[in-house]
């Protein structure tokens, strides 16, 4: 009893104490940062972190630590012009909505000039993300459970072929591209379009080499790999030997005469020199052009591609769109782009400029690990869930998961639905340019339309 009040007693000392000496510490604190060089204050501290900031002291701190490469999952964190910058126009009385009790379309098919074009319930698939190479089995198959669920693609990255994911997705993109595996005829026959990978946003083109010990036993031997030898994705195409690398038309010209009735898409990640590019692609004669924007995200980059290569999403949809008239081929190829896409009003305004589709990758992925995602926190990042790991920590549950996205899904399929009937329009394919305002001067001087500090003319 006594060694407890004397306790709270000697507490009380102190607290007095402290807060007499308070006020005389304060002032002395405020003189030295008033009167004293920068270079011996606390106010060094403060201008270092403003600027330096936090994640480039990160980044510093990993590199001085190791002398590797830093590798980060997602994509770039740096601010990027995008599609916030955009405006819908709603129809209220210049322009009629339409009526709660009439249809909206938001069907979609990319290829249609193929025996069997890819047709889906909306446009939006389900990005690249690689068995193996960025998630673990039970995330591709709740992926491609949901993509039965809401009657749209998957497409399967550049992981190895996984037949009982195939078996429960609507329908199946297969990545063809810089490696060795998914080459067999019977493999390429199970899809219903094949996308041919050069690049992506977050890592555009460069070769990737994963260690034996990062990829497990199971994803080998899909990938027809040996105990010991490394999964390997090359920095070019080629068709038999990777220090041969083969043109982007003989790539096509193969996949033709393997798969002649399903679509050829190309993907590519989005840079300055994206017209000599789509150039290449048209003289390939692909039928869909997928274009990932820097925003795009992947399961490890180095820092340095992601954060400096590529140009922003609107940018390249702008540009392509523009390139694709002026050669006249906007009506033989189907323009489809991804990276940084999370919402309804992204997706619609991407559309309104010129997209036939777009791909999720990152927000999908969120969606899965939604209803497990207290299991992780706080003693794990969320995306232990969904990531490959050769030694898991934290089971998927894959009904769950599934269950997650399908209602993201859904909930963007009423959302454009409200959307388009606010805008004026029935089906999402009739949405037009000039149902959109920049609300940023430089923004609208790149993508040409109507700046909403300024009345529109009557000619608009």
């Amino acid at each position: 009893m006594w060694v407890i009040l004397g306790g709270l007693v000697v507490a009380a000392l102190i607290t007095v104490a402290a807060l007499t000496m308070l006020p005389a510490v304060a002032r002395r604190m405020v003189k030295i940062l008033l009167t004293h060089p920068m270079s011996d204050t606390l106010a060094e501290l403060y201008l270092s972190v403003r600027s330096t900031p936090l994640m480039d002291f990160l980044y510093a701190s990993l590199r001085s630590a190791t002398g590797d490469i830093v590798i980060r999952p997602m994509g770039s964190a740096k601010p990027a012009h995008g599609f916030d910058d955009l405006a819908f126009t709603a129809a209220q009385l210049a322009r009629r909505p339409i009526l709660l009790d009439k249809p909206v379309d938001l069907a979609t098919t990319l290829g249609g000039r193929v025996q069997k074009p890819l047709t889906f319930s909306m446009p939006i698939f389900i990005s690249g993300m690689a068995y193996g190479l960025a998630l673990n089995k039970h995330a591709r198959l709740a992926l491609a459970e949901a993509s039965a669920r809401a009657q749209i693609p998957i497409n399967s990255g550049q992981g190895p072929f996984l037949e009982e994911e195939r078996a429960k997705a609507y329908r199946y993109i297969l990545q063809f591209g810089r490696w060795v595996w998914n080459r067999d005829p019977e493999v390429l026959r199970r899809a219903d379009m094949i996308e041919v990978q050069v690049g992506q946003g977050a890592m555009p083109g460069n070769a990737v080499l994963a260690s034996p010990t990062e990829v497990g036993p199971e994803i080998k031997a899909l990938m027809h790999l040996g105990p010991t030898e490394s999964p390997i994705i090359h920095a070019d195409l080629f068709l038999k030997d990777p220090s041969e690398p083969t043109p982007l038309k003989d790539v096509v010209a193969f996949l033709r005469e393997t798969v002649p009735d399903v679509p050829v898409a190309l993907k590519m990640g989005a840079d300055d020199l994206i017209e000599e590019n789509i150039d290449v692609a048209l003289d390939a004669k692909v039928d869909v052009l997928v274009i990932d924007g820097t925003e795009g995200a992947t399961g490890n980059a180095p820092i340095t591609l992601s954060d400096h290569f590529g140009i922003p999403t609107l940018y390249a949809l702008i540009r392509a769109r523009h390139h694709l008239e002026a050669r006249g081929a906007w009506n033989q190829v189907d323009l489809v782009v991804s990276g940084g896409l999370r919402e309804p009003g992204d997706f619609l305004k991407a559309v309104a400029l010129g997209a036939k589709a777009v791909g999720i990758g990152t927000i999908a992925m969120f969606a899965l690990a939604h209803q497990q995602i207290t299991e992780a926190v706080p003693l794990y990042p969320p995306t232990d869930l969904v990531f490959y790991r050769a030694q898991p920590k934290l089971p998927l549950d894959v009904k769950l998961a599934s269950q997650g996205l399908y209602n993201f899904l859904e909930s963007c399929r009423k959302e454009m639905m409200v959307a388009l009937r606010t805008v004026g329009v029935s089906d999402v394919h009739h949405l037009r340019r000039d149902d959109l305002c920049a609300l940023d001067p430089t923004i609208a001087r790149v993508t040409g339309l109507h700046f909403a500090g300024d009345p529109r003319s009557p000619t608009e």
